[in-house]
């Protein structure tokens, strides 16, 4: 029915375009000609900006009298071609979780890791923050956030590695900061891990798949981030061992590491430890080694004039 539409509708504009040439442009049967375009998708144009600019300068015409005919030819080929299904957006929302830090290329990350040691011995719990986003309408009230938990992937337990209160999208808003609180009991020398997902609701349904999942990684031991091999933390620091990553973070005195793509700060931070382990196998009978033998620090400089 709606390709016979299209071709209908198509012969049309052919039959009233010659009479249209031929005066000096009827403005009303150039609505109707742009109006089918724009019905049938091909077009996406101002029918008042057109009309106005073709009154302005009727020289013009006859550059119109063929783009309109070409837009007809292509209304003829999709009319024949099959329909597909093209995914968009429209009053529904759907849900995406977006975690802090980018991987390689400014590439989103999906997963958080957390080394309790890095906060000291008097840190029992601490809450780890991520933001649920909507891809959709804002609407004037507050809409429940629902996440369920991978179980065949989690090794967390509620309530005794973390909490997770209930989630609300805050009425007029179109991202959340979500708490996790994780414990450090009963994790010495071990992690867990946490996959959470979207359940999808009456106001929201799963986003991308990339970012539909947030992963997070915890324990009472150092932790390799789970970008480390992807992002600028191998070139500037080298392979990842716990002693190693433990004289990274007391040496810059930080619990975490910067923005991979804060090249200054990590050059900064490249240039400190290289000096710190100059002066700690100065200062000891032997030199630091870490679980893959002898610590060694290459020259990064990240940007100019640092390192």
């Amino acid at each position: 029915m709606r390709k016979s539409f299209w071709l209908r509708d198509s012969f049309s504009i052919i039959v009233n375009v010659t009479s249209w040439q031929n005066s000096l442009m009827d403005t009303s049967l150039l609505r109707r000609i742009m109006f089918t375009c724009c019905r049938n998708r091909i077009m996406k144009l101002s029918l008042e900006t057109i009309t106005q600019q073709i009154i302005q300068n009727k020289k013009i015409m006859n550059c119109y009298f063929k783009y309109i005919m070409l837009v007809v030819a292509s209304v003829f080929a999709l009319s024949s071609c099959e329909e597909k299904e093209v995914e968009v957006y429209g009053n529904e929302a759907y849900l995406v979780f977006e975690m802090p830090g980018y991987g390689l290329n400014n590439t989103p990350r999906d997963s958080m890791v957390f080394s309790f040691p890095a906060k000291g011995d008097d840190c029992v719990e601490d809450t780890l923050w991520f933001k649920a986003r909507i891809i959709g309408k804002a609407f004037p009230y507050d809409r429940e956030i629902k996440l369920v938990v991978n179980e065949e992937t989690t090794t967390a337990k509620r309530d005794e590695n973390y909490k997770l209160e209930p989630i609300i999208m805050p009425a007029n808003s179109y991202t959340v900061d979500v708490p996790l609180v994780v414990y450090r009991a009963g994790l010495k020398d071990k992690s867990v891990r946490l996959e959470l997902t979207v359940e999808p609701n009456e106001y929201f349904g799963v986003g991308f798949d990339k970012t539909s999942k947030a992963i997070f990684w915890w324990g009472d031991m150092f932790i390799k981030p789970d970008n480390w091999d992807i992002s600028n933390y191998k070139p500037c620091f080298g392979e990842f061992t716990e002693t190693r990553y433990a004289f990274i973070l007391k040496t810059c005195g930080i619990v975490e590491l910067p923005d991979p793509q804060d090249l200054v700060t990590l050059g900064y931070y490249n240039a400190k430890v290289r000096e710190a382990l100059y002066e700690y196998n100065k200062t000891h009978d032997k030199p630091l080694e870490d679980e893959l033998g002898l610590v060694e620090f290459n020259v990064w400089a990240g940007v100019g004039g640092i390192g």
